[in-house]
């Protein structure tokens, strides 16, 4: 159990060991790392982690560390200036002390996760975002189907997600993440 204030407070080092490295063996990736003035940092920084990019410059796939929430963004936009895009979602992770002070307008068209995240190491919420961006890595098509379970009072609506993901692989998976249900190249009734 972490007993930081915040438990996603993450050293650079635990997010370079159990992400960084992990995803390293991924060539259609390329990883870059930024600090929160959205300055490229190196391995050996002693500034702060707080973003990572997996697509390069193009910053269409990355992940957000703010202690508090950990957000995964993945777009198609593209760079023109019309700026188009068939799907443009974030995944959020909030810290279990903090979700009574999320409304809906701060999770509206995000999917939220809904698992205890105190209850885990660093190392295992670490694991939990590799394997959410593993999921996501190679996406040509992401659809979210939201269903609300519960709300209690200005709190944001608690949601079951079903989100389908096609991408170039052809493999059918489907997979649950306490709340959330990927169905990977495969439609509800497969």
């Amino acid at each position: 159990m972490n007993e930081e204030k915040d438990c996603m407070l993450f050293t650079n080092k635990e997010i370079i060991e159990y992400l960084i490295k992990p995803l390293r063996k991924f060539s259609d990736m390329t990883i870059r790392m930024s600090s929160s003035d959205d300055i490229e940092l190196l391995e050996n920084t002693m500034e702060k982690i707080c973003f990572v990019c997996f697509d390069g410059d193009k910053e269409n796939f990355c992940i957000s560390f703010y202690g508090y929430q950990t957000s995964i963004f993945i777009s198609d936009e593209e760079l023109t200036p019309q700026r188009k895009c068939t799907f443009n979602e974030e995944f959020m992770f909030i810290d279990d002390d903090k979700k009574q002070h999320y409304t809906s307008s701060d999770t509206y068209k995000n999917v939220v996760y809904e698992g205890y995240l105190k209850d885990m190491t660093h190392k295992e919420i670490l694991e939990l975002f590799y394997e959410f961006i593993i999921l996501l890595n190679g996406a040509k098509s992401i659809l979210v189907e939201e269903k609300v379970v519960s709300q209690e009072g200005f709190e944001y609506p608690k949601c079951n997600y079903i989100v389908k993901i096609d991408n170039e692989s052809n493999i059918k998976k489907n997979i649950k993440y306490e709340n959330i249900t990927f169905l990977i190249n495969e439609t509800m009734g497969s």
